[in-house]
């Protein structure tokens, strides 16, 4: 079932046969054949062949080919911690549309066919109409605190993820909480958590390490950094917190 928006809301061992040293004896003459020719004993077993083929493995992807460490082989199996390691991104809104909630003000789920990933998140959409539109304003269609609770955050300095289950629009602006309870103290004063995750207190940050000056930023300049809004007076600014964002970024 869909969230409602209310508010808007993974061996054979051969045995080794000893024999006595009077039965060696009787083994030793050579057999021959009738037309002369020498007939060698045969062993009774074949050694096993060496596979040289990768084995598989499980992981919490699903099995894959991963090529194992052979004597003389140059293949090493990675090791624990690293750099060939990837890590996935994380999939947002538990793969609704973000454009569909803000738009239509109805919850749709997205396809891996058309994804995005914007701010360390992945975003999916039905249709590449919509990513486009994410694409092209993504400030505006991100959950606050990138899906984190406003309201924890203010009332208790913590990182809480919240829920698709718990959602609620204000100023045409997707928050997520944990619970009813954080929802209903949104609700209550929306004012107080709206702009929890604005940093620097709605200050320019580029202003601030480029010219020691404070200076007023304006929310149709917005940037997103690690799930925080910055804003700035003019696109210029932007587009330099931009090409550095971990520069400006407060602490």
């Amino acid at each position: 079932m869909l969230p409602m928006l209310r508010s808007i809301h993974p061996s054979t061992a051969f045995p080794i046969l000893v024999l006595a040293p009077s039965i060696l004896c009787l083994m030793a003459p050579t057999v021959r054949a009738q037309s002369g020719t020498r007939v060698v004993p045969q062993p009774s077993y074949r050694p096993a062949p060496n596979y040289s083929a990768p084995p598989t493995y499980s992981t919490p992807m699903g099995s894959q080919t991963r090529p194992m460490a052979t004597q003389g082989s140059q293949t090493r199996v990675p090791a624990v911690g690293s750099q060939t390691k990837t890590v996935a991104t994380p999939t947002a809104l538990q793969g609704y549309c973000p454009v569909c909630v803000i738009e239509m003000k109805k919850w749709v789920k997205g396809s891996p066919q058309f994804a995005a990933s914007y701010d360390g998140k992945r975003y999916l959409f039905p249709g590449e109409e919509q990513k486009q539109m994410f694409l092209k304003d993504p400030a505006k269609y991100v959950p606050a605190m990138g899906g984190n609770c406003t309201v924890c955050a203010v009332n208790m300095g913590q990182t809480v993820a919240g829920s698709v289950m718990f959602p609620a629009l204000y100023e045409n602006r997707l928050y997520l909480f944990p619970g009813e309870q954080q929802k209903q103290e949104f609700r209550s004063n929306p004012t107080k958590y709206a702009n929890a995750d604005v940093a620097y207190g709605g200050k320019c940050a580029v202003c601030r390490a480029e010219m020691n000056q404070v200076v007023d930023g304006k929310p149709e300049f917005t940037a997103f950094y690690s799930g925080k809004r910055y804003w700035f007076p003019e696109e210029k600014q932007r587009a330099m917190f931009l090409g550095n964002p971990a520069k400006y970024a407060e602490p």
